[in-house]
């Protein structure tokens, strides 16, 4: 399946990739797919509190991609590695996927 949401701004909307909110997670498995289309907002400074929501949505079963909005930090997601992800081009942290 994939599932498409937007404008999670770092963590202000976590929650609502939480168990309560999105209880179909238990069903999903890594070759499920939610994307978030601008505005994910966990790649600014990579401190303690992003790696922490970063590493949450790692271990969810399903795989998290996210497509960069305007309110990136963009010189910082440039700066990330280059490689390809199913037949595309992805920028990678050591965490996640981001379209490009």
């Amino acid at each position: 399946m994939i599932f498409v949401t937007g404008d999670t701004h770092g963590n202000m909307s976590m929650s609502k990739f939480n168990m309560a909110n999105f209880p179909l997670q238990k069903e999903l498995t890594k070759d499920d797919y939610m994307i978030i289309t601008g505005d994910f907002g966990l790649i600014f400074s990579l401190d303690k509190e992003e790696e922490y929501w970063l590493k949450w949505l790692d271990k969810k079963s399903y795989t998290t991609l996210f497509v960069d909005g305007n309110h990136e930090h963009h010189d910082k997601l440039d700066s990330l590695p280059v490689s390809i992800w199913n037949g595309g081009k992805v920028h990678l942290s050591r965490i996640m996927l981001f379209i490009l």
